[in-house]
């Protein structure tokens, strides 16, 4: 398989993560819809990243959609994602909450570098920053030990690390360990998993 998208993009490393804990093998096309929009919509019509081209050629994209697959594959046993009931509910609601933040944490990115200083909208930049924090908040809240939900990782922790690490990154964000304690633990133990470790994002 090949995942296409950088690690930059948190989107891309939760499907990473996801790859290796799952123990699927797989190459990284490290490219970019603003450098390499053309490569992107060969893979993905809308231009948008992560896309992974499966074995047989077939292409899935979303984040989201390629997770579900591969917890499809991985088999309800080993799935990141509990097939049912309230444990799968909770879940999902967390990853829901930790995607929607990262969702306003690229708004907020994105206003502050592709947009000139002078046309910046500063109320947008910081609704999109003040939904950053009051959906971390929440997210440090419900961390149960040692992970989201308890014994066992799960996507919820995938994805809230990922996000963390992503904010960290973006200095703008405000972001500290110390304002979301229970969430920088969670990000400082899962960074000793190979799979978190070897996806690690730089700028």
């Amino acid at each position: 398989m090949i995942l296409i998208g950088r690690y930059l993009s948190p989107y891309t490393r939760r499907v990473a993560i996801t790859l290796k804990l799952l123990g699927f093998p797989f190459e990284n096309n490290p490219i970019n819809a603003w450098q390499n929009l053309e490569d992107v919509r060969r893979a993905n019509p809308v231009g948008r990243i992560p896309a992974l081209v499966l074995d047989d050629g077939e292409v899935l994209f979303d984040s989201s959609a390629i997770i579900d697959y591969l917890d499809e594959v991985a088999g309800p046993d080993r799935a990141l994602t509990p097939p049912s009931g309230s444990e799968r509910r909770n879940v999902l609601r967390l990853t829901a909450a930790a995607l929607g933040v990262m969702d306003k944490a690229a708004a907020a990115r994105y206003e502050l570098v592709m947009r000139p200083e002078e046309t910046r909208h500063e109320p947008w930049l910081a609704h999109n920053l003040g939904q950053v924090h009051s959906g971390l908040a929440w997210i440090d809240g419900q961390v149960r030990g040692p992970w989201m939900t308890g014994e066992e990782m799960t996507q919820a922790d995938v994805t809230v690390v990922v996000l963390y690490d992503f904010l960290r990154l973006f200095e703008a964000s405000g972001v500290t360990a110390e304002a979301v304690p229970a969430v920088a633990d969670l990000a400082r133990r899962a960074g000793e998993i190979p799979a978190f470790a070897q996806t690690r994002p730089t700028i």
